[in-house]
């Protein structure tokens, strides 16, 4: 099985597929890490923008699914994997013509999101609300992610920054998970 996770930038989708790493034992693969190691291959700083307009380029020469055929050619029938960043609707078709998965939508307010990313202090991150605001507008324009978050299969409300809380959540999680592979 594959677990799917799509979001806004810091919503946790990362956060998320550590956890479910640790706790589950699945295999993750994040298709923005594919492009952080085509970029540094390039020599090229794996700022937003240049995370952006790359992954732009790349759909345009290889198609919108691409970063989730890079990942499948990846995995086997023998682990469950965690897939984050699913950014394009033809990434989830990619991957829903070969194998079981579900598209879930990792939620946190703008706020609690621009929060995060002040926090984890990335390289050209945007350090106003402004800014990442536009950033954002830019990113789900260009990339076709409110598309996505609407296929989501079930939406995940990640607004708590406490660990506990957190937890809980994803145990929750796993068993929507549950109820939803049985119908």
């Amino acid at each position: 099985m594959i677990i799917c996770l799509t979001g806004l930038c810091c919503s946790g989708k990362d956060t998320l597929a550590e956890y479910i790493v640790k706790k589950y034992q699945y295999k993750h693969y994040s298709l923005s890490n594919i492009i952080v190691n085509m970029l540094m291959k390039d020599c090229i700083e794996p700022t937003r923008e240049n995370l952006i307009s790359f992954a732009v380029e790349l759909r345009k020469k290889e198609g919108n699914g691409i970063l989730a055929k890079k990942v499948l050619e990846k995995i086997d029938d023998n682990s469950n994997y965690c897939i984050s960043s699913i950014r394009h609707p033809d990434e989830i078709k990619e991957i829903r013509k070969i194998w079981y998965s579900i598209l879930i939508n990792v939620y946190a307010s703008q706020n609690i999101r621009f929060r995060r990313m002040c926090k984890r202090k990335r390289i050209g991150d945007p350090n106003t609300l402004d800014a990442f605001i536009k950033l954002e507008n830019l990113e789900n324009k260009i990339s076709c992610q409110q598309k996505v978050i609407d296929m989501s299969d079930i939406m995940f409300s990640n607004d708590s920054n406490n660990i506990v809380d957190f937890e809980i959540a994803v145990e929750k999680l796993f068993k929507n998970i549950e109820d939803f592979k049985s119908t």
